[in-house]
């Protein structure tokens, strides 16, 4: 039953017309806690579908490594982030390779910080997303994006309440990311 609804869904005119599209990106995430910011690798998983030349959607799935790992003397903070991005994409051609293109939704985002010696706390959070970027049409079936996005407005964290009162982080990352068309 579930099968047949979600066939039929998937087979329905607004949904089949245009094209869909999967990928992943990979960059740097800048995580904010409102007390430090680390910088951080991350990546995403896309899927996507461009309704016309002028509009999209994405859902995006990621994460980040967790900050605060490495070589230092003093042991550091550790924060990372898992998120569920939503975002209408309006676009435009500047050449027939070349999209501009923004990106407005909003994101869930899980967050964890874990101060030295302490227990890890962890915050969910929904708020507003958006960012920019270039995106290069390689071939007909990949393409590649350049891009700079913001998740979250400010966490609210102070120095001294961050330890008992853990309130989120926000992020900013500068990705790029290939995705493949169908």
């Amino acid at each position: 039953m579930l099968t047949t609804l979600l066939a039929l869904g998937l087979a329905s005119p607004a949904w089949a017309a245009g094209e869909h599209y999967v990928g992943a990106g990979l960059g740097a995430f800048n995580l904010n806690n409102g007390v430090n910011r680390d910088t951080v690798f991350g990546g995403y998983v896309i899927l996507g579908h461009h309704f016309n030349e002028y509009f999209s959607a994405e859902i995006r799935l990621g994460g980040t490594a967790s900050s605060g790992d490495g070589d230092a003397v003093i042991a550091q903070p550790k924060q990372r982030m898992d998120f569920v991005a939503h975002y209408l994409k309006p676009q435009i051609a500047i050449a027939s390779d070349f999209i501009v293109y923004g990106l407005a939704g909003f994101a869930v985002v899980h967050g964890t910080y874990q101060a030295p010696g302490k227990a890890k706390q962890s915050k969910n959070r929904i708020s507003y997303a958006y960012g920019a970027g270039v995106n290069y049409q390689a071939t007909d079936d990949y393409s590649v994006d350049v891009e700079f996005t913001h998740m979250l407005g400010k966490p609210g964290n102070t120095a001294a309440t961050i330890n008992t009162n853990y309130k989120g982080l926000e992020a900013n990352t500068f990705t790029a990311a290939l995705k493949y068309h169908f």
